[in-house]
């Protein structure tokens, strides 16, 4: 009856991965807002979201909207953390079309290559922009939060009673959810199991005669399968090798091009005066925008003008004065000279 139940289970697990996958990123869920002061709890149900409670934004606050969505009926078990958009950082890439078929195994093993942190140190996730058959390449994003930028606020939700399952970023259309490294969601619907083992024996009522026959044919099937496997395993990377080779001549080109993003932090961070700091970096191509805080932002457009390291620098947004300080907020793109990028 057990091998009967594993099997029988297995068929009806077939039909649903591929709509589980579509489904993922649109799926209802409760929303941690921890973006902004005050934090806000949140319901998104079927694309509509609604603020169920506001509260103080510390580890009180946290257990207040805990308390909140204890009270809540039928709310979404799937958690995800909202953070200010400028705690995600964001790499556009552009990769051979071969790299698509196995895409997700290959920005694992490049990730540490194209950002400044170890694999270990961050949460990621990528999306695919476009594909460009006629050049034969593949446009992605990668989106990364590192560990130490949001682990104080995880580890505080979860001493509040909050299971986050993922990170949104705040202010974005596009729904991206980045998946909380080493996170495995509980089990569900352990509910379902009398319905289950009921479900069962009727069909084994049913269909005994024929159990003995489908399980031989099943074993057979999975023997041939196991060894055919490996064989086209062996045979897909041997396939793969060359494209495999160029993709990562393409990675080294684009880090000789471009430099690491380490040393690009390094040259920021030379050039801003001791009294400013940054609250974002982004990198796209040869130009750089900084998002962040100074006590005199205007002067800051000398500053990378005279500097050797950056040339061509511009204030994307006006500037404006802070809410609750005597800093002004700036958002300056420059563009990276040769030294900047060694």
């Amino acid at each position: 009856m057990a091998i009967f139940l594993n099997w029988w289970l297995a068929q009806l697990s077939e039909l649903f991965p591929v709509l589980w996958r579509r489904a993922a990123r649109a799926m209802d869920a409760v929303l941690i807002d921890v973006s902004g002061d005050p934090y806000a709890l949140a319901i998104r149900s079927k694309n509509k979201t609604r603020v169920i409670a506001q509260a103080s934004a510390d580890d009180g606050g946290l257990d207040e909207l805990a308390g909140a969505l204890r009270a809540q009926k039928d709310a979404p078990r799937r958690q995800v953390v909202r953070v200010p958009s400028g705690d995600v950082l964001r790499k556009q890439l552009t990769l051979p079309l071969t790299a698509r078929r196995d895409l997700g195994r290959l920005l694992g093993f490049e990730v540490e290559r194209e950002t400044p942190f170890a694999r270990d140190e961050i949460h990621w996730t990528y999306e695919i922009r476009r594909e460009n058959p006629a050049q034969g390449t593949i446009e992605i994003e990668l989106l990364i939060v590192p560990h130490l930028a949001i682990a104080p606020v995880l580890d505080a939700a979860r001493r509040s009673g909050f299971r986050p399952e993922a990170i949104e970023a705040d202010g974005n259309s596009r729904i991206t959810a980045i998946p909380l490294a080493a996170e495995v969601p509980a089990a569900r619907g352990r509910s379902y199991a009398p319905l289950a083992a009921a479900a069962v024996l009727l069909l084994a009522a049913l269909i005994g005669p024929l159990v003995y026959e489908v399980l031989a044919i099943r074993s057979a099937e999975a023997e041939i399968a196991r060894i055919s496997a490996q064989a086209q395993e062996a045979a897909t990377l041997r396939q793969s090798a060359d494209s495999l080779a160029q993709t990562t001549d393409f990675f080294r080109r684009d880090n000789r091009r471009h430099g690491s993003m380490l040393s690009t932090i390094a040259a920021v961070t030379l050039a801003l005066p001791d009294d400013s700091y940054l609250a974002g970096l982004t990198l796209r191509g040869d130009r750089l925008t900084l998002t962040g805080r100074s006590p005199a932002a205007a002067q800051l457009i000398g500053v990378f003008a005279h500097s050797p390291l950056f040339r061509e620098p511009a204030f994307d947004t006006p500037v404006v004065k802070a809410e609750d300080s005597d800093l002004e907020n700036f958002t300056i793109s420059v563009a990276l000279t040769s030294r900047a990028a060694s």
